[in-house]
């Protein structure tokens, strides 16, 4: 595989994408500080741990697993983020095109790497109200929206992808 190696700009947008993302996880562990303490020794889990009960229950410990387990699968995308040649594209990379598909491809993993900091929050957001003692349902009205913009973020990008180079090849034959 030898694509050429352009270093794509971040732009306002991009730099603030990624702020946010961090700082979502920072705020998550920063909650979890503040109301440790306060929380019960079970609270509810929103993430599919071994360790919690069938009632869907865990010990207030396993609250620190979310933001270290999504923090690291960020700081991972983030990393990755900055070598888009190596990834997997849905049509052949050369000099013309190399720009746009990889700042298409990492402009996608930059949101993805945002849902992922958002939800990372809202799991904590959740069992902290919870634990102590407020009735919150993300799970019910939040939930069942990430597995969708999860698949959707990478079929809309691959959409962009695929019509830019449809769009070149229609603009070669005029």
């Amino acid at each position: 595989m030898n694509r050429p190696k352009v270093k794509i700009t971040k732009n306002n947008i991009d730099k603030g994408i990624e702020i946010l993302t961090f700082f979502l996880i920072f705020i998550s562990v920063v909650l979890i500080g503040i109301y440790y303490k306060q929380l019960p020794e079970k609270l509810p889990i929103y993430f599919n741990w071994p360790s919690k009960d069938k009632n869907g229950f865990g010990t207030k410990d396993l609250l620190w697993a979310t933001p270290i387990l999504f923090g690291i699968i960020v700081l991972g995308l983030y990393k990755l983020n900055q070598h888009p040649w190596i990834f997997n594209y849905p049509t052949e990379i050369n000099a013309k095109n190399a720009k746009y598909n990889y700042k298409m491809s990492t402009q996608m993993l930059r949101v993805l790497g945002l849902l992922i900091g958002i939800m990372c929050f809202l799991m904590t957001l959740a069992s902290i109200l919870n634990g102590l003692g407020y009735d919150i349902d993300f799970d019910q009205y939040i939930y069942p929206y990430f597995p969708i913009l999860f698949t959707g973020l990478p079929i809309v990008y691959l959409i962009r992808i695929l019509m830019n180079k449809k769009d070149k090849q229609n603009n070669e034959f005029k």
